[in-house]
């Protein structure tokens, strides 16, 4: 055989890949190993992140098995529609509820359950496709149970995340589990489209059943971490059980917490619509088959997988990054919206993958920090509702302005509105700023004012 090196244009097509493969190696390098003293060094969150992947990947392959069904029951759009909406319906009624049972039971315990009822919907979602006796209002009402479930397991995830790694490695591990996400929604759907082209939507189902069902193994081998299934405190439950609203006092008195999630929120609603958004422009403004528009969705989560990989290794004031990240994004959205060609457009969703997922992962980490232990669930609760809450208003809104306007128009939008958030921001790192300065100036009149007064005859 010859010894000969390639040339450079056989190896030209390579380039990106090679290119990516690299970056992705850098950024998961200081995050691993004994010697680094990563939180990939803890056994127990590789176990949690290797569940978390299956889990993922499982959730990915319902819903688009499950858009599947749906479509083909109904032949409608808006009834895929529906479906998503009554399953995140429960999250916005018992979004606090959910994060206050969080706080209440151990959340290994809790999440195990949690994935073996996943498990028991899914096969029964199997069933019924296989017996062909699956009609609109049994996917709706296996969507609502499934969406209970989240609305306890999603808390009960954030509540265990910190106990798997130390306190200065919680932003890096929030990263991780973030980028184990991502890879689960790139991988989930391309293998619903395999399983069910070649197998069925039954089986696909089936899948989904058995996915859980492992995730629920690994969390169970996770018994041996004492800290896993600590119980709260007798306070904590106390409080879990009838003052969930301890959450609302809570955010409403820390001002990182509080603009944290004013951010989130403004963002969910009025600059995070790429669902929307994205086959709007890619079918009107170039006129985008369904393979293209398969490409451009999976550049963008490319960009979110490098976005939270990149989330993971930074160390700056959450403020400050999500100040920059919602810059970034507003940029890149505004660019988006005048790209000349479908190619260029491409080009600018990986980093508005990357700005996206960075922005999320730090507020998703600022929350976790914010907060003691005996909140967190609540909290978590508490940020869930806010940013679906506004999802589920901002998609709609986007159509609208999409449909009025035209699909660019909403693009510089939502642009425009991502860099209003970001002034936002700033503003809110100046106020934080200017309230750690005064506090303590603030405590001491306090004391001042509360001493008591000696009598003059004590001071002569």
């Amino acid at each position: 055989m010859s010894t000969l090196p390639r040339s450079t244009a056989q190896t030209a097509p390579f380039a990106p890949a090679a290119s990516a493969f690299t970056a992705l190696r850098r950024a998961v390098r200081p995050l691993s190993g004994p010697d680094r003293g990563g939180p990939l060094a803890s056994r127990a969150f590789r176990l949690f992140l290797l569940t978390q992947s299956v889990a993922g990947t499982g959730t990915w392959v319902q819903r688009t098995a499950q858009d599947w069904l749906v479509l083909h029951l109904t032949g409608s759009a808006a009834a895929v529609g529906l479906v998503v909406t009554v399953q995140c319906l429960p999250t916005l009624l018992f979004g606090l509820w959910g994060g206050a049972v969080a706080d209440r039971c151990r959340p290994r315990r809790l999440m195990v359950l949690c994935n073996a009822g996943a498990s028991v919907l899914a096969l029964v979602m199997t069933v019924l496709v296989t017996t062909g006796t699956a009609r609109m209002w049994s996917v709706c009402v296996l969507a609502g149970a499934l969406g209970v479930i989240t609305t306890v397991e999603g808390p009960a995830r954030q509540v265990l995340l910190p106990r798997l790694v130390a306190p200065e490695h919680r932003r890096s591990a929030t990263g991780l589990a973030a980028a184990a996400y991502q890879l689960a929604r790139i991988v989930g759907p391309a293998a619903a489209g395999l399983v069910i082209g070649f197998l069925g939507t039954g089986w696909a189902f089936l899948v989904c059943a058995v996915m859980p069902l492992l995730c629920a193994v690994g969390l169970f081998a996770l018994r041996h971490v004492p800290a896993l299934d600590r119980a709260p405190a007798p306070r904590a439950a106390a409080d879990a059980r009838g003052r969930w609203h301890e959450a609302l006092r809570t955010v409403a008195a820390h001002p990182q917490l509080r603009w944290t999630l004013v951010l989130s929120g403004c963002m969910a609603l009025l600059g995070m619509n790429l669902p929307v958004l994205l086959p709007a422009l890619a079918t009107e403004g170039f006129g985008a088959a369904a393979e293209s528009f398969g490409v451009l969705s999976a550049l963008v989560a490319v960009g979110s997988l490098l976005g939270a990989l990149l989330a993971a290794r930074l160390r700056t004031c959450p403020l400050r990054t999500l100040a920059c990240c919602a810059l970034s994004m507003g940029a890149l959205q505004i660019t988006a919206g005048f790209a000349p060609s479908l190619a260029a457009f491409g080009a600018v969703l990986v980093p508005v993958g990357v700005a996206a997922l960075c922005f999320t992962t730090t507020a998703a980490t600022a929350v976790q920090m914010g907060v003691g232990p005996e909140l967190q669930g609540r909290v978590a609760g508490l940020a869930m509702l806010v940013t679906l809450g506004a999802t589920t208003l901002g998609a709609p809104l986007a159509g609208a302005v999409a449909e009025g306007l035209g699909a660019r128009a909403a693009f510089a939008l939502a642009g425009a509105s991502c860099v209003g958030v970001a002034v936002l921001a700033v503003v809110a790192v100046a106020r934080t700023r200017h309230g750690a300065r005064t506090a303590p100036r603030r405590a001491r009149a306090r004391r001042a004012v509360a001493a008591p007064r000696r009598p003059a005859a004590a001071e002569a």
